[in-house]
């Protein structure tokens, strides 16, 4: 009953503390969208992040920091990178749940905002985008030792996903000399790739593409830096 709780609890709170106040200020995207329609893709985005990081933190850093097994020995002998995809995906799941979840629960405050086929599109881009901020999020963990490092450094860039990733406001709300830089952030190619797909039945291969590519030099980076850890 707790986690049936948690699980509706938390789309509804970050809904209406993030949509219900903002669309009092942006009525409508730039380019005319209701505003409870363009930020529906990032609300879920932003979601799925936060609902990650615990799970890459108890996985990557505070098994590790405490000397517990990070995975059962029978699994020692694979590839460190089989080991960061495998429980990626296992936290990804659990992710995923709560994401479908949470787009009924929208559309239910939101009535007509979320179709089947709109639902599919942000389902699957926000797959991709939990598989890249947890493994920015390995990252993180693999590279310090102090819980109260991390965890700055974990909201941190929680707080600058959330802004800088197109996920609630345009970025034509920003300075020019900042978008010219949060255009090319990998978090912000997804964003900017599923609403090409929502909003103009468009897709955006190099936006798409490219967050894939990082993903699969960070997973090479973290097998690296997990395989000298588990030998420390």
């Amino acid at each position: 009953m707790t986690t049936l709780s948690i699980l509706l609890l938390v789309p509804s709170v970050l809904t209406i503390v993030m949509v219900l106040g903002t669309k009092n200020i942006i009525v409508k995207s730039i380019n005319g969208q209701p505003y409870e329609l363009w930020v529906t893709s990032g609300i879920m985005m932003f979601l799925s992040a936060v609902l990650i990081s615990p799970l890459i933190y108890r996985d990557f850093f505070d098994l590790r920091i405490h000397n517990k097994a990070l995975v059962p020995m029978t699994l020692a002998p694979l590839r460190k990178s089989t080991i960061i995809l495998g429980i990626q995906l296992s936290a990804l799941v659990e992710v995923m749940i709560v994401i479908i979840v949470s787009l009924g629960l929208y559309n239910f405050i939101f009535p007509g905002t979320v179709s089947l086929r709109s639902a599919m599109i942000i389902l699957a881009y926000c797959a991709l985008f939990s598989i890249l901020y947890s493994n920015i999020i390995i990252l993180l963990s693999l590279c310090t030792e102090r819980i109260s490092v991390f965890m700055s450094a974990l909201l941190t860039t929680l707080i600058v996903v959330l802004f800088s990733s197109e996920l609630i406001v345009e970025y034509g709300f920003f300075p020019v000399s900042l978008i010219n830089v949060f255009e090319y952030l990998p978090l912000s190619m997804v964003s900017v790739a599923c609403r090409s797909i929502l909003f103009i039945n468009s897709f955006d291969f190099l936006n798409t593409f490219l967050p894939v590519v990082i993903i699969i030099f960070l997973v090479a980076l973290n097998s690296m830096l997990l395989k000298r850890k588990m030998k420390q």
